[in-house]
């Protein structure tokens, strides 16, 4: 099985409340997985599941300079109109003190060169505002509150992201 894309998206709520939603796209020309699933799909699903805590644990996350630590909720995994393009999808939470005005999301993980290319999007509460983003690659805010930038496979993750968002509530 073979990543070829995945999807990051993080939704922030005025209680401090990150939301993340993961999807990871593969081809699976030998069908494995398929099988996999068929007949152990609960034991796929928890290994999935602890598989991925386990990258989460090795991250630093910060909000304010406050570590806090995403944990994972949810895994399902599928298939995108045929068993050779399975996804597997994850639902991420963690949480953050947040005030009115400046706050600052950070993230601390190990460097590596990307083996498939990848998107986020970060949507902040409205009337919010990105002021300023430190994600490796070049980003685009539009509308204010939502920040979007995409990665290229082969390209080297520097392992620190930050970003500074205003909150009007």
């Amino acid at each position: 099985m073979k990543p070829i894309y995945a999807y990051g998206y993080f939704i922030v709520s005025l209680t401090g409340d990150f939301h993340q939603i993961m999807i990871y796209e593969y081809i699976d020309t030998e069908e494995e997985f398929a099988r996999a699933l068929k007949t152990r799909l609960e034991e796929e699903l928890e290994a999935m599941k602890n598989n991925m805590q386990s990258f989460l644990n090795e991250e630093i996350v910060k909000v304010n300079g406050v570590i806090t630590k995403p944990r994972v909720i949810l895994v399902n995994a599928g298939f995108r109109g045929s068993l050779k393009r399975p996804f597997i999808e994850f639902l991420i939470h963690f949480r953050g003190d947040l005030i009115e005005g400046l706050n600052t999301y950070e993230n601390i993980y190990e460097s590596e060169i990307t083996t498939y290319d990848y998107s986020v999007v970060w949507i902040f509460p409205q009337n919010s505002e990105v002021v300023e983003a430190d994600v490796g690659v070049e980003y685009e805010v539009k509308p204010k509150n939502v920040l979007r930038f995409s990665v290229k496979r082969g390209f080297r993750i520097p392992g620190y992201e930050k970003i500074v968002f205003r909150l009007v509530s």
